[in-house]
């Protein structure tokens, strides 16, 4: 699963922005505590991780560092790269990978400028390093979501799209309706979609109403009242779906977020 395409991410806590120089850094990390993203800015290094897969990065290269994760780096050819480490309240389990970004001259601007707040530590620098990676982490939500996708396909679906967020939470939205909004068979619609956003339209409907949920829940509606408010007309889907996708049932969710 790559989080970055279908999540919206809370970032709780920063550990540290910084450049790391070539040669510099631990070689060995174990039972990782946080969060990584590391954008190379040259050279060239391996990555071994405990269950035997190997990622080569090079210069331009972001890769994402799983929390708890377990490896070795080995520097190919000598180079530096920009880091953040980082925690974030979803619960994920994620592989690391590397990241692809369209925009690279602007990732790396919001790395650069991280770096130096974080160095200069003037007061306000923990708010303004975070607001550096939450756009860090919209430039690649966009990038996944329009990459090789032809402007013109994304301009075609837009009245759909638009339809969605306005009305997700009110009514059942049908793909044929959608379609219909674009002028476009429903056959097409899915294909473009899928190709947009990574998913069906109904998976990315059910995730905003899922969203809205928990969000619901959080704040103390009762599970009832969170079900009908995202959108949900029959409680046993809602729990079958928030199960599913959350991982534990809306009840026991609702408790945990109390707890906090």
């Amino acid at each position: 699963m790559n989080i970055f395409q279908t999540e919206d991410l809370t970032v709780l806590k920063l550990f540290l922005c910084l450049y790391v120089l070539p040669g510099a850094g631990n070689a060995i990390h174990k039972n990782r505590p946080s969060h990584g993203l590391a954008l190379h800015t040259g050279g060239e290094k391996e990555y071994l991780f405990s269950d035997g897969n190997r990622i080569t990065v090079r210069e331009n290269d972001l890769i994402y560092l799983p929390k708890g994760s377990f490896y070795s780096v080995q520097s190919i050819v000598p180079g530096g790269c920009y880091a953040i480490n980082f925690d974030i309240a979803e619960e994920i389990s994620t592989e690391p990978q590397i990241l692809h970004i369209k925009k690279r001259q602007e990732l790396l601007a919001s790395f650069q400028r991280a770096e130096t707040l974080w160095k200069t530590k003037a007061p306000g620098f923990l708010l303004q390093c975070r607001a550096e990676l939450y756009h860090i982490l919209y430039l690649l939500r966009q990038s996944y979501q329009t990459a090789y996708v032809p402007e013109r396909k994304q301009e075609l679906i837009a009245p759909a799209v638009e339809q969605i967020h306005k009305r997700y939470t009110e009514e059942l939205l049908s793909v044929s309706e959608l379609s219909a909004l674009c002028r476009i068979t429903p056959e097409y619609f899915r294909k473009i979609f899928r190709d947009c956003y990574g998913s069906t339209p109904i998976q990315y409907i059910n995730r905003l109403k899922l969203a809205r949920a928990k969000e619901l829940l959080k704040s103390g509606y009762t599970v009832g009242d969170a079900a009908e408010l995202s959108g949900f007309s029959d409680m046993s889907h809602f729990s079958r779906e928030f199960k599913k996708n959350i991982g534990i049932a809306p009840s026991v969710y609702q408790k945990s977020a109390k707890s906090i």
